[in-house]
């Protein structure tokens, strides 16, 4: 070993262990009792799923509970919903300054959707991880990829007031 190549070390090592000491210290400040962490934003432990219309139509939601499952989440169904287009303009007010945005929101609104409700650990992130499985496997384009589930808390929260008063039980 040449000496340049112990010297690099060296100075890694140090700058490595310095790092080290800096972030042990900043984690003791930050966990004083009185001063709550804050909680990042995926690591709630409930969420929903909606199999969208092309996702019921072509029978796919045994499949997105499958692999919500073999994630280890619990999957209950919640029921089935049917979006009027301007429900769909409530739930996506977005898509309305897009110049894509009208396809979408009829898309949405062609079919009923199946909501389920998913509860774990992370499961806002799991599911994510879930959805873009599903996504690539049975989706045939960008706005018909079987499955939505929202990516923040607050966009659970917000979901969940547009649809809670649309859920018709399954029977």
């Amino acid at each position: 070993m040449s000496r340049w190549s112990v010297r690099c070390w060296s100075v890694n090592r140090w700058s490595v262990n310095r790092w080290s000491v800096r972030r042990r210290i900043l984690s003791v400040i930050r966990d004083r009792p009185g001063r709550a962490r804050p909680a990042p934003c995926d690591s709630a432990r409930d969420t929903h799923v909606l199999v969208k219309p092309d996702g019921v139509s072509r029978g796919l939601a045994p499949e997105v509970v499958r692999a919500l499952r073999q994630a280890g989440l619990t999957v209950e169904t919640v029921g089935h919903l049917r979006l009027t287009r301007a429900q769909a303009e409530r739930w996506y007010p977005e898509k309305l300054n897009e110049p894509d945005g009208f396809r979408t929101l009829a898309y949405l609104s062609e079919g009923p959707m199946l909501l389920l409700a998913v509860v774990g650990d992370d499961a806002l992130r799991r599911t994510r991880r879930v959805k873009k499985d599903i996504r690539r496997r049975f989706g045939t384009d960008e706005r018909r990829n079987v499955a939505h589930c929202p990516e923040t808390r607050g966009e659970r929260d917000h979901e969940r007031g547009v649809f809670g008063p649309l859920v018709r039980p399954c029977r």
